[in-house]
């Protein structure tokens, strides 16, 4: 029975692996769909909302819960949405130095860990986690400068970059309350609702300011097509139904380390897709993530120590 349960959970981290490799990769698909002339409000809204109409046929129960709950959805897709995407794309769009977002908005496994212990005072962070935390940030730094070290000290760019960092770690914290009273599918769903609600607003000041260039004729071209249907379907619908679910399987933080293989995945698909280089230094950091990360998740003395109560149970 023992040897199920384990083989069920390796299976959960599979998978939290993967949806981290998957969104990986959303930078560069990410990307594409900028340089075809779409704003970052107009990729989010056309991700969710298109994830959105997909899922309702298949999860249209619960359409309206209660005041308390669709205010909790609300933070929701405000904290995994709109405002997630409102802060790190704005980060990216005024800063002289993208490396500098990409390397504060990799702080979110640490961070979350930390929001995580505040909130839960039973359950404590092993030195073995920090230490792992910290090589892995190391890692994520090596990969992202990519050997050219230039960051952006400006404090407009930093708080915004880690403000994206907390706000995913609220998105996580959040989930975990709804968790057992909500299928993942019926929470996926309203994340999308609400980032799109709430992410509106920007789209139509963009279009009346005449900052957007969207037409029917763009969102046909084959590779805006095919780049949106990617995001949509496996970097939206799929992936946040099986984050949701992961998180509630193996855990907020455990869950969160994998995020550290995001920078590592957006550079090895920048170099197949868009033909970027790839440093020594670079493939150094991968590895050092790839141990850092393992540290963490490391099996033998657990990665958080609950409290004594709970041990002898």
């Amino acid at each position: 029975m023992n040897g199920i349960i384990h083989k069920a959970n390796y299976w959960w981290h599979a998978l939290a692996l993967l949806t981290a490799f998957l969104w990986g990769s959303t930078f560069v698909a990410s990307k594409i769909l900028l340089q075809a002339g779409l704003t970052p409000a107009e990729i989010m809204c056309l991700r969710f909302a298109l994830s959105w109409v997909l899922l309702l046929p298949f999860c249209h129960s619960t359409i309206w819960s209660n005041w308390l709950d669709e205010l909790t959805f609300l933070l929701l897709g405000l904290s995994g949405g709109s405002l997630y995407f409102l802060a790190e794309n704005t980060a990216v769009k005024i800063s002289s130095a993208t490396s500098t977002v990409a390397l504060l908005v990799c702080t979110t496994p640490i961070i979350t860990a930390l929001m995580n212990r505040f909130l839960h005072k039973n359950e404590h962070l092993s030195g073995r986690f920090m230490i792992g935390s910290v090589i892995a940030l190391i890692g994520v730094s090596l990969v992202v400068l990519n050997g050219v070290f230039v960051l952006d000290d400006d404090p407009l760019v930093i708080l915004l970059s880690l403000g994206a960092s907390v706000l995913w770690g609220i998105y996580s914290l959040v989930i975990r309350r709804m968790e057992g009273r909500y299928s993942s599918a019926i929470i996926t769903r309203k994340v999308f609702f609400y980032g799109i609600i709430t992410m509106l607003p920007m789209c139509i000041a963009e279009h009346i300011s005449g900052n957007s260039v969207l037409t029917l004729n763009t969102l046909l071209q084959p590779q805006v097509l095919v780049t949106l249907l990617f995001l949509s379907l496996i970097a939206s619908l799929l992936c946040f139904l099986v984050w949701n679910i992961v998180i509630s399987r193996i855990g907020i933080v455990t869950a969160s380390n994998y995020l550290y293989f995001n920078p590592v995945v957006s550079l090895i698909v920048a170099y197949i897709v868009l033909s970027e280089n790839i440093t020594h230094l670079a493939i150094l950091g991968c590895a050092l993530t790839i141990m850092g990360v393992y540290l963490c998740n490391k099996k033998g003395k657990t990665l958080i120590l609950h409290s004594k109560k709970k041990s002898h149970q």
